[in-house]
């Protein structure tokens, strides 16, 4: 597959260059494109930006001016989006200069996912930006350049939550002293910086409580991290039924929230909401 992908990178640079070849001497001689920096920003569970920033060197001594340009996103082979955008104010690239200029690309997971089949599975996403600029001197249109890069962005993978045991410490006619005990599993190839987990906690239906987890929490990527949660019950607030289901041997829960993460692309909140039944434990 990455040999695959080797190739079809080098083939579109042969297109690239074989394009420019039939470009018009004088715009080819003036103008030159070159990708500056790519960068990720806005990473969150929902997608994220990809910017390429391009840089337009005019080598001649009169201004150009960038009136169009079109592009497609090229994912694992498969077309994730197009544009075609004509600028109602023309871009002025100085002459004996150089202008920069930044295209962000908005990447949807939902999208994505169901364009490309089966990408959500993956770590890292590779993809190729190819397309064309128009340019005038002003007075008339001189031509096109074409443009071919190449990036990669990341899947974002939620963390993966799964309900380990619910333990009864001490239980009286008044109240408990209990943990719930969870683990949260971090699915991506890099480390989980968790600032804070906010949580609320519901036991068959009822409130129990709610809460903050702080302090450091990392999650490497692939691991698994457990958190015993405790909680102290008065039946007298959250009612009898709390003293029923504590008798019993599973109950229902339910543990929402938000994770508080940083990563190398930014800072993101996590929104997550499971319901299950847990094993209830009693210590002897």
């Amino acid at each position: 597959m990455k040999k695959l992908r080797k190739t079809l990178c080098f083939f579109l640079l042969f297109l690239w260059a074989f394009a420019s070849s039939a470009l018009p001497l004088s715009l080819r001689k003036d103008l030159s494109i070159s990708l500056q920096e790519k960068k990720i920003k806005d990473l969150n569970v929902s997608g994220l930006f990809l910017i390429f920033y391009v840089n337009i060197s005019n080598s001649s001594s009169s201004p150009y001016y960038l009136t169009s340009y079109d592009y497609r996103l090229v994912v694992n082979q498969k077309e994730y989006f197009r544009l075609s955008t004509s600028l109602e104010e023309h871009i002025r690239i100085k002459a004996k200069g150089n202008t920069l200029l930044s295209f962000p690309l908005k990447i949807t997971y939902a999208h994505l996912f169901r364009a490309v089949e089966g990408i959500e599975k993956e770590d890292k996403v590779q993809c190729y930006l190819t397309g064309a600029m128009t340019f005038s001197d002003g007075r008339r249109e001189k031509g096109r350049l074409p443009i071919a890069f190449s990036g990669e962005f990341p899947i974002f993978k939620k963390p993966e939550i799964e309900f380990l045991t619910l333990q009864v410490k001490e239980m009286t006619i008044g109240g408990a002293d209990i943990s719930f005990k969870v683990s949260f599993k971090n699915s991506n190839s890099f480390k989980l910086l968790v600032d804070r987990i906010r949580y609320g906690f519901h036991l068959g239906g009822k409130p129990v409580g709610e809460g903050i987890i702080s302090g450091d929490k990392n999650i490497e990527g692939g691991e698994i991290r457990v958190f015993s949660i405790p909680f102290l019950i008065s039946f007298f607030e959250v009612g009898k039924e709390v003293y029923i289901k504590l008798r019993q041997p599973s109950a229902l829960c339910r543990f929402f929230g938000e994770i508080e993460v940083r990563t190398a692309w930014g800072y993101i909140k996590i929104p997550f909401d499971k319901s299950d039944k847990v094993t209830i434990s009693r210590s002897p």
